[in-house]
């Protein structure tokens, strides 16, 4: 898998830690420039990524702070757990898995969410 997969696109977190996630879904945009931007279902989340030997490191991840409901500030721990270290990924179509072994997370493009 090339380094540059995910370079330039933008994703829906589906399924997070096994689960799929309620709305409103996370949204993640790694772009050209090296920039992740998107948000946690709750709040901005804006940074820096690299990509290098099958990993995805982001950088300097900061988010806003907003509160929501328990179920979805619990989902956003979640997701920023995992963007705080190294993750293997694979883009497979449409489709990009995050983790190693076990999938930590599915993200999908946006223009093929389920309805």
């Amino acid at each position: 898998m090339a380094d540059n997969a995910i370079v330039g696109t933008s994703w829906v977190v589906q399924e997070l830690g096994g689960g799929v996630l309620s709305d409103p879904k996370p949204e993640l945009a790694f772009g050209d420039d090296g920039r992740l931007t998107g948000t946690t279902g709750v709040n901005r989340v804006m940074g820096r990524y690299e990509v290098a030997e099958g990993l995805l490191t982001v950088v300097d991840a900061a988010t806003t702070r907003m509160a929501g409901p328990p179920e979805a500030m619990e989902q956003e721990q979640r997701l920023l757990a995992l963007l705080d270290a190294p993750q293997a990924f694979v883009v497979t179509g449409d489709r990009l898995e995050l983790g190693d072994g076990e999938t930590l997370a599915v993200l999908v493009r946006p223009s093929v969410q389920p309805g």
